[in-house]
């Protein structure tokens, strides 16, 4: 029997992604139970929000390697050819819910954490929420951060059998903009917000790109929401509401950076930015390649890398050696008929120990 193939089958077959009727505590239980009765391991709960919850598995109070990865999906989204929560095998590939993100990653985990031969001070992180608001990965910084000192953390969020040494951070911001009603004829009697919500956020977009890692590649910027309008048709605007999702690529670019030049892009274009609120302010976390060619693994271009929550760790711990790898298909994770090939998947376990034995 090809064990994490059959393991990843039965994590796609709970569903855990999270909405008022779903949520990881099926899949959480599921897990505990595997380590608690095929493992040595030292296991815990960590309550994070109502019954949902964390687990850390470790083999000693001290923690040298720390192996990560989130046990939930975003949820389900049209135009699936299979039942996305009955993994299906079709033409050398697993289709199912979690496949790529992450579930093979899990169960790779899960199959190391059983095997006895794993090096001392090892531990292994299933966490919840990584693909909502990190609330799983922030209540383990919380609870251990002044415990712990790993010299290296590898995540199983990762892909194509391939390490990626570092990722661009996550900013994301909203706020209003308000300008000057008056009648549309007279356009210029007034300050049209969504006019300055626009032009200030291409002259931002504009000024954010020369801000460039040479492995990380440039900071983007994305509008990702805009909404505004007059009181009628015949009403210059004056209130217009934003999200920004801007994804950095160096240090110097933060929350606090960003607002103070929006600020000044939109006084001068005669409107007043109110109410700004921050939900994401992660920089870049960067892992030189010179330690980990040792590995022998091919290197992914993370210059257009999306957020991984291992920076958050790699920045609490004062920049240990940080690494992610997995099996899945990037292009398939969050879509419809979401695969991984299965000839990779079988080749995780035995990359993973090498890992874990050689980093």
């Amino acid at each position: 029997m090809n064990k994490i193939l059959e393991l990843t089958k039965k994590l796609v077959s709970i569903p855990s992604w999270v909405d008022e009727q779903t949520n990881e505590s099926k899949i959480g239980e599921f897990i505990f139970e595997y380590l608690k009765n095929n493992s040595e391991l030292l296991l815990k709960k960590e309550m994070v929000i109502d019954s949902r919850f964390n687990i850390l598995a470790r083999n000693s109070q001290n923690i040298e390697t720390l192996i990560i990865g989130h046990i939930d999906t975003v949820g389900i989204n049209n135009n699936w050819k299979t039942d996305p929560i009955i993994p299906t095998v079709k033409n050398g590939k697993l289709y199912g819910r979690g496949t790529t993100d992450m579930k093979s990653g899990i169960a790779a985990m899960m199959l190391a954490a059983t095997d006895k031969n794993q090096p001392n001070n090892t531990a292994f992180l299933f966490y919840i929420d990584e693909e909502y608001n990190f609330a799983g990965i922030k209540k383990f910084m919380a609870d251990y951060g002044a415990k712990i000192k790993p010299k290296s953390i590898i995540s199983l969020d990762g892909s194509e059998l391939e390490i990626a040494n570092g990722c661009r951070g996550l900013i994301e911001i909203s706020a209003t903009i308000k300008g000057i009603s008056c009648h549309a004829a007279t356009p210029q009697n007034g300050v049209n917000a969504i006019e300055v919500t626009t032009k200030a956020i291409n002259k931002l977009k504009k000024y954010l790109s020369q801000f460039v890692d040479p492995e990380l590649g440039s900071t983007s910027l994305n509008l990702a929401s805009i909404e505004g309008r007059g009181s009628a048709p015949n009403v210059v605007p004056d209130k217009c509401q934003f999200i920004l999702d801007i994804r950095p690529s160096v240090s110097q670019v933060n929350a606090k950076s960003i607002l103070e030049e929006l600020n000044k892009f939109v006084i001068g274009l005669g409107g007043k930015l109110i109410n700004p609120k921050v939900k994401f302010n992660f920089s870049s976390w960067l892992t030189p390649k010179s330690k980990l060619t040792k590995l022998g693994l091919n290197f992914k271009n993370i210059s257009t890398s999306g957020y991984i929550d291992i920076q958050m760790l790699w920045q609490l711990f004062n920049q240990p050696l940080c690494l992610t790898i997995g099996a899945g298909t990037q292009q398939t994770a969050h879509a419809s008929n979401e695969y991984i090939e299965i000839e990779k998947l079988e080749k995780l376990p035995a990359i993973l120990f090498n890992i874990i034995q050689n980093l």
